[in-house]
């Protein structure tokens, strides 16, 4: 039995066929899962920065619900002033500032 040139041209325009749909579900899926991982990575993204976003708002509450701490110092540094005296130098407390 012998093939016929329709045959053959067939087979091969088939095959040409094949792998060009081949070819273009495997780029669709390419580009799918692309878009998928862009798609993830942007909710993750979402996430983390609601997470810190709720994590810097309990802060916040949490300092504006403790209050200040009483008493005489503040936090705030101390100012010292040094004199030279008749026996030498002598430190002196000139108040707390403001800055």
């Amino acid at each position: 039995m012998t093939q016929t040139r329709n045959d053959v041209t067939f087979a091969v325009r088939f095959g040409q066929a094949f792998r060009a749909l081949i070819a273009a579900i495997l780029c669709v899926a390419f580009a799918a899962l692309v878009f998928f991982l862009a798609a993830m990575l942007t909710a993750a993204a979402l996430a983390a920065a609601a997470v810190a976003l709720l994590a810097g708002g309990a802060y916040w509450l949490w300092r504006k619900a403790r209050g200040r701490k009483g008493g005489d110092d503040d936090g705030d540094p101390t100012l010292l002033v040094a004199r030279r005296g008749p026996r030498g130098w002598t430190v002196e407390t000139a108040g707390p500032t403001r800055g």
